[in-house]
Formats: structure tokens, sequence, C-alpha cells
């Protein structure tokens, strides 16, 4: 199939990546711009963050045969300082930087932003915002927010997913659930800065019966898990997984997940994968609940034994998961992004 050319143009992502963030940002803008780059678009990249970090996402791109060109900015007036030289043709931002004064620089240089998670209403404001929900203050009072930027989307189905997890989803659906819990998978991201795999762990060894318990440790981690898993290792077999390749695989095999309510948990509902969130702070909390809400997951202070390995509650909660997600938040965010050039 022909791919139209758009090298004319040129989309930079400006993302932010480390230890104490984690990787979710720079990971959503890599798979945007593998999109952008697959519809004939020339791309760009600027992180915020330590070259550990930048390491990896460069890595992964080289996995996947896709080359992925980012700069490593120590703070944000060195990446406007980037943007002026680099002149593109729309820029997406993803990270905590953003702000009214960031875009006011953009506006200076004459480029269209697009920006993810965004919850300020004052001018001047993105081209487009797109929030997974909205954490502005008059939303979490109840009431709506006035903004004036042309285009605004909210919504789980603006979820950005990698493909190795729309492609786990459709095998684990086909297999369905098994008749009781054994697989039991602890994934919080690149850094886990909140230590909630302990947590996990804790929470695992009030539960009988015997699990295969993975952790996945992130290239970021900093905290050891040896003493939270200690007290499991008498019944249990625990297995570490560091930074695995083929992360999607251990989520089509997985019946319960722990993790975290920010990207990790929104590729767990795409699989499928019954979660329980141990959130790291309380916007991640108030997503999670959102999409609980939905009977997609449930917040670690709600779930116990007996509801969980009943097969039917899991099953209920895959579907209602599944429904939440599917799949193709990226491709909607890129057609978005494409808009601000016509």
């Amino acid at each position: 199939m022909m791919v139209s050319s758009h090298s004319n143009h040129k989309v930079l992502f400006l993302n932010e990546a480390s230890s104490l963030i984690g990787m979710g940002h720079i990971v959503r803008s890599q798979v945007l711009a593998r999109i952008m780059c697959s519809r004939g678009y020339r791309i760009s990249g600027i992180t915020l963050g330590d070259r550990k970090a930048v390491s990896f996402a460069e890595e992964r791109a080289k996995r996947e045969n896709f080359e992925w060109p980012v700069r490593i900015a120590q703070d944000i007036r060195q990446a406007i300082e980037s943007l002026s030289n680099d002149r593109p043709s729309v820029i997406l931002m993803d990270g905590s930087f953003v702000s009214p004064s960031v875009l006011e620089r953009c506006a200076g240089i004459g480029v269209p932003t697009v920006v993810l998670d965004y919850f300020i209403s004052e001018p001047p404001m993105p081209a487009a915002v797109i929030n997974l929900i909205d954490h502005h203050p008059a939303s979490i009072s109840g009431e709506q927010p006035s903004r004036e930027c042309k285009t605004y989307c909210e919504g789980p189905q603006y979820a950005i997913i990698r493909n190795e997890f729309i492609e786990a989803r459709a095998r684990r659906t086909a297999r369905g659930e098994r008749a009781t819990v054994k697989n039991i998978l602890i994934a919080f991201g690149g850094a886990d800065p909140s230590g909630n795999s302990h947590r996990a762990f804790e929470m695992i060894l009030q539960w009988p019966g015997e699990f295969v318990v993975d952790l996945i440790i992130g290239p970021l981690f900093t905290s050891k898990i040896e003493p939270s898993a200690a007290g499991l290792q008498n019944r249990c077999v625990i297995r570490e997984h560091k930074s695995p390749e083929r992360m999607g695989e251990l989520f089509e095999d997985a019946d319960l997940l722990f993790c975290g309510g920010g990207g990790t948990l929104l590729e767990a509902l795409c699989v499928g994968v019954p979660a329980i969130v141990i959130a790291q702070n309380d916007a991640e909390l108030r997503h999670a609940r959102s999409l609980a809400d939905r009977h997609a997951c449930l917040i670690s202070g709600d779930a116990d034994w007996e509801f969980v390995n009943r097969i039917e509650n899991r099953r209920k909660l895959s579907v209602s998961a599944r429904g939440c997600i599917d799949g193709r938040g990226a491709e909607r965010i890129c057609d978005i992004i494409e808009q601000q050039l016509n």
C-alpha cells in the first residue's frame, strides 16, 4: 500500500521522562511518532529528562525498525530554544512542563500545539487539548470549565496503546478467563516511584493458594523487591522480568494484574486483564475510579480474594475493560494532529 507523502511537514514531540516521572510520556510520544511517520510526515523529538530514559526509548524503536530522532533538553527553556531553531509544523506536548508561558513562546514562533492531559483554561490555549479525564479544578468540583481552544477531546477512547497489547487483546479474548487465579502480574511502569510493587506483594501475601507471580522491573527502577517477595517464596513461583521485550505476552497470560492508574492500566484494559489499581497519586486515583465506576477495574481498597477469584467476576471485568479501551486512541490523536496542518 502506498503511503502519501507529507514530507514538507515536520511533527515534533516534546515530552519528559525520568526515574521520578517514569516512562509514560515518552512511550506515548513514540507510539504517535511511529504512526505519523507511517503517514509520510517527518518527525523529531525533544525529551526533558535523563539519558537512561531516552536510551531505553531509542533501543525500543530500533527493535521495532523505527528511527526515532530525539534530543535531550535539561529544562523547558532549552527545549523552547531548540524549537525556535527546528521550526516544526506542529508540536505534540506531553508532560507536566506545559504552561501558558510555554504555549505563548510556541505561539510566538507561529507553531500550533496539541497537548495531552492539560488542565489549565487560561489563555493562551493550545490549538487542541486531549484529556483522558479532566482534572481541571472546575471539573473536580462538578462544574464545566471554559476553554477557548479550537478542539477539545476527552475520554478513554483516546488512550494510546502499543501494538503488542492490541495483538495480545485478540489472543486473550479467544482464550477467556481461567477457572481460578493462577498467574498474577505486577507492573508499575518504568520507574515505580511510589514503590507500589511492594504493596502488591503485601496484598498477595494475605491470599490463600499458590501462584506464579511475574514482576516487571522497568528500566528506571531504583527500589529492591526482595524483602517484599520473601514471604511468598515458600508457596509461589516469583519471576522477575527486567524491561521485557515482549510485555504483551505477559499481559496476555495474566489472570490478574496489579498496576498504577496511568498508562499500564490502560494497556491492561485494552488486553482485557482484570486489574487491581494501587494509585501513586490523587490524579491517578481519580482516573482509576472513573474506570472502576464503569466496572473496568478494581481499586485496591475495594478488592478482596473472594471477589477476584470468582471467574464470573473476572469475566465481567474483562469484558467491561475491553469495552472502555478499543486500542484505536493513537490513531484518533494522529487525526487531530493532522487537522492542525490543514
